[in-house]
């Protein structure tokens, strides 16, 4: 079988900003096999439930949408894009069964579609369970009993699948521990981004510092200590910007927060905040930055963090997730080993200061995680395409 069905509630074709969604397209892109995109549209004109074709970058796939999501609506509403996404999924599955595909999820909650056929189902983690019982603001995520709930769900959903990918070692240690019982059908396959795309630019201007977040505005991203630490960095540097890229698809209420951290801490004239952007709007965002930072309270490995590393923009993390074994102290950027604004402000004016040498490792960092070889191993341990000659002659030794 060479056919495989790759569902995410996100438009192929013209969507925001959004990691997950990102990477579901560049898999789209590169993985070698007979490929079909199920998502949403944000094209109100776009017939619903019928095969289409969308174009990533320069490879086209039959793509179709099962649901029309205005933003601003969702927004506002109770109801998770996901558990809508389910539901369509659930209307269409007797389709899918006819393809003859295996599908591969992004959202545990998606596979609930498929529990009772007999169908080839693979997850891609992206460590959602460790989210959401831990930062989610969503407020159904906040019930004790629906939190227990997606736990459950989500364990039932690994039993089912034939294989489980995670993309940080992080991912996969969290995983196998949990379900050790699982342990050998879950891999851990190291993310990607396009490097060719996400390079240096020829020049970087000077001027004054120039502090990057790229990110959804999401609670686990803690970026009140950002805001705080930028705040303290700008004593030091009172012409310093920081520009925050990102927002959200569903109710989030912590725009408004992070707002009034950006008062509270006198930074309001400092900081830009863009909003949603298409992903092709962000680049010149990373060639202007000195130095990129994400001060999350957890992550998997984050795209943005890769992205920013491949156009030479050194880095400062904190000690979360999979980004410890991607930025390496005093090579490409800086840990932040304990949550203070003050030794946050000082691990920036690090990073500000060797932002030239920091950043030659970044980008020969990020050129290890290439999303073509990401999609190839996944396809390989899907089943979907054959080993490497190499590895497939020493199986039958």
């Amino acid at each position: 079988m060479r056919k495989l069905i790759v569902a995410y509630a996100g438009d192929f074709a013209d969507y925001p900003m959004g990691g997950v969604l990102e990477y579901t397209k560049n898999f789209s892109r590169y993985a070698p096999v007979e490929l079909y995109c199920v998502g949403i549209t944000t094209d109100p004109t776009m017939p619903l439930r019928q095969w289409t074709t969308v174009k990533i970058k320069d490879v086209e796939r039959p793509f179709l949408p099962l649901l029309y999501v205005n933003d601003e609506k969702q927004r506002r509403s109770k109801i998770p894009l996901n558990f809508k996404f389910l539901n369509a999924l659930r209307r269409q599955k007797a389709d899918f069964l006819r393809m003859g595909a295996a599908v591969y999820i992004q959202r545990a909650e998606h596979g609930l579609a498929f529990m009772n056929e007999d169908i080839p189902l693979f997850f891609n983690t992206h460590g959602q369970s460790a989210f959401f019982e831990r930062w989610t603001t969503h407020p159904l995520f906040r019930w004790r009993v629906f939190r227990a709930w997606f736990t459950r769900m989500e364990a039932r959903i690994i039993h089912r699948a034939q294989g489980v990918f995670t993309i940080s070692p992080a991912d996969y240690e969290y995983y196998t521990s949990k379900f050790p019982q699982h342990a050998q059908k879950i891999h851990y396959t190291p993310l990607g981004i396009e490097i060719d795309e996400y390079t240096p630019p020829p020049k970087r201007e000077g001027g004054a510092p120039r502090i990057l977040f790229v990110g959804r505005l999401d609670a686990s991203k803690g970026l009140d200590l950002l805001i705080a630490g930028f705040a303290q960095f700008r004593r030091r540097y009172p012409d310093a910007t920081l520009t925050l890229v990102g927002g959200s698809h569903d109710f989030n209420p912590v725009e408004a927060e992070v707002r009034n951290a950006i008062a509270q801490n006198g930074v309001f004239e400092s900081v830009v905040m863009t909003g949603l952007l298409p992903r092709t709007a962000i680049i010149p965002y990373y060639h202007q930055a000195d130095v990129f930072v994400m001060t999350s309270l957890w992550e998997g490995l984050p795209t943005a963090l890769l992205e920013a590393m491949a156009c030479g923009v050194p880095a400062v993390v904190t000690n979360v997730g999979g980004m410890p074994a991607v930025v390496k102290e005093d090579e490409n950027g800086y840990v932040l080993r304990e949550r203070d604004p003050k030794q946050l402000a000082e691990l920036i004016e690090r990073a500000y200061l060797n932002r030239e040498r920091l950043g030659l490792e970044a980008r020969r960092t990020a050129e290890q995680y290439s999303i073509r070889a990401h999609a190839e191993q996944v396809c390989r341990l899907m089943g979907l395409t054959p080993l490497p000659q190499p590895i497939a002659q020493e199986l039958v030794c």
